[in-house]
Formats: structure tokens, sequence, C-alpha cells
């Protein structure tokens, strides 16, 4: 019988690869309809770019990143359990190809991608997908997000990407972004923010 904590790659050089899920509701993978359109939509940015995905839970949007050749691809993740599936996941990505740039980063994502955005230059694009807002403790998640995104002034951001619930009305414009794409997969949407 196969195993129900998987999901695998979709598309792109690790194609078909199996990756881990905890066996936890805290953590929900992305619909394989999203991500296609997704990596569908932003397959030419996404190659030579730094791809960070800031909540990464087991990293599934990060790791098809780096199957889409992304240079390199930071994770942000502050739940125990999510981050050692995250880490095994890599791991396994790293055993099909020991060059590929996966970086880790343990704890508050408010808090680590602000210290962390201006390590270097490269062109990035940032996935913001974060916990439900109906969830506990996360009612305010996308205004926190937003007003996170507007403290980060650094120009090599030229793509940011908002997985959201549907009824939640995302802005036209975030600091110097502005929304140019959005997209509604039942409960989940996509909401794509260029730099104006």
């Amino acid at each position: 019988m196969a195993n129900k904590s998987t999901i695998k790659i979709i598309s792109g050089k690790f194609k078909g690869t199996s990756l881990q899920m905890p066996k936890t509701t805290l953590t929900r993978s992305s619909k394989s309809i999203l991500k296609e359109s997704l990596f569908n939509t932003i397959s030419s940015d996404i190659i030579g770019s730094c791809f960070i995905e800031a909540f990464a839970g087991t990293g599934s949007i990060g790791l098809e990143a780096l199957s889409h050749r992304a240079k390199e691809v930071w994770f942000f993740e502050n739940n125990k359990s999510s981050f050692g599936v995250l880490n095994s996941n890599i791991m396994l990505l790293k055993k099909k190809d020991p060059d590929i740039n996966a970086f880790i980063f343990y704890g508050d994502t408010f808090e680590l991608l602000h210290h962390q955005i201006n390590k270097n230059n490269i062109k990035k694009i940032i996935y913001f997908d974060p916990p439900f807002n109906i969830r506990e403790n996360y009612a305010d998640v996308y205004e926190k997000c937003i007003k996170l995104l507007q403290r980060i002034l650094n120009p090599s951001i030229f793509l940011v990407i908002f997985e959201h619930m549907s009824e939640y009305q995302m802005p036209q414009n975030i600091a110097c972004f502005s929304i140019i794409k959005q997209r509604k997969f039942g409960k989940s949407s996509l909401a794509y923010y260029n730099r104006i």
C-alpha cells in the first residue's frame, strides 16, 4: 500500500521524486493544480534566481523551484516537526544533485526573513504561503506578511507571490509592488506582485 504521507515533485529535473509529509494537520501541501499553474507562470523568471519560501512547511514549493533550476532556495520554518521533514526532503534532492543550493532557517519567519534578505544581490522571488488566517493565533497573518514586505527595501526582489485564502482580498499595491495577476483554485488563490 502506498504511503499517503508523501507528495511528488510535479515537473522539472526532479520530476516524480516523492517528498515526505509530516503526520500532522499543521502543514497543508499546495494543490497540484495550483503548483502547476504557479510554475508555468514563473518558469522563465525562476532560472538563476533566489527563490524564498517564507513559510516552508515541508518545502514542496521551494523544492519544486530547485527542480526548475533556481540558483538557490531559502526555506523558513518554525515548526520543529515540519523542519525535520523539510531537512530530510532537501537531503533526498542532494543525493540526486549534490550541487543544489538549499538553505534552511529555523525560527520565526517575520524576524528571520527581514534579517537575511540582504545577504546577496541575486534577483529574488518571495513566496508567501502563511497558515490560513482561520487558524488559532493567525487571524492577522496576512496583514503581518504585508507589513513585513513593506519593511523590506531590497531592490533585488522583483516578484512576490502570495498563496492565500480565496475569500481574503489582497491589496492592489504593497510598498513598491503592484498586483499583476490573480488565479483562484477553490479555497486557495495566488496573487502575483511585480516591482513598480
